[in-house]
């Protein structure tokens, strides 16, 4: 018995080394490292993973907004108006691939009839937009979906969805947010 345990012990011991190591043969460069999944579906997922944007308390621009993200349900609420609709935001790092066709959907409803942006777009250097549609929000719920194909690789996008247009004090209720890939 004594020598299966030393048996499974060195099996074991084989079988975490292969599984720890994460170094890579290639030339080492980013490239090699990071892949980007081939198909995928980002969902509010409670919050995790999204970024609660208000700039007028960030200190980079103006907008100030209350945030809810839980329970597959977003709530925002405008508390001061922005000058640019990026100003007041809920975003998320997304990975997408070229000539990848995409759906996004998001249902809302707003307090009053205000504007809300959907983008996808790079998050740094000079923003490429891939996708950019603004919608006027009414207070009835209304399943908005669009569909769109990625020009090229973007290691690091983001999924941004924009209320800075808003005026103060209304609010917006959003649900079945999602980015997925397609075929």
């Amino acid at each position: 018995m004594k020598g299966f345990y030393v048996f499974f012990t060195v099996l074991a011991s084989c079988f975490l080394v292969a599984c720890a190591n994460t170094e890579n043969s290639g030339s080492g460069s980013e490239d090699d490292q990071f892949a980007i999944p081939m198909m995928v579906t980002y969902t509010l997922n409670n919050g995790k993973g999204w970024e609660k944007v208000s700039a007028g308390l960030q200190g980079w621009g103006d907008g100030v907004a209350d945030f809810s993200l839980a329970n597959e349900q977003a709530n925002i609420k405008v508390k001061k108006k922005a000058s640019n609709p990026w100003h007041i935001q809920i975003k998320r790092p997304v990975a997408l691939l070229e000539d990848m066709n995409y759906e996004l959907s998001v249902e809302a409803s707003a307090s009053e009839p205000s504007n809300m942006v959907i983008a996808v777009q790079q998050n740094y250097g000079e923003y490429i937009t891939y996708f950019y549609r603004t919608e006027l929000v009414g207070t009835d719920s209304k399943l908005y979906t669009y569909e769109f194909t990625m020009p090229s690789d973007e290691r690091k996008g983001t999924f941004s969805i924009m209320f800075g247009e808003a005026d103060r004090g209304v609010s917006y209720s959003l649900s079945n947010i999602k980015l997925n890939s397609t075929y």
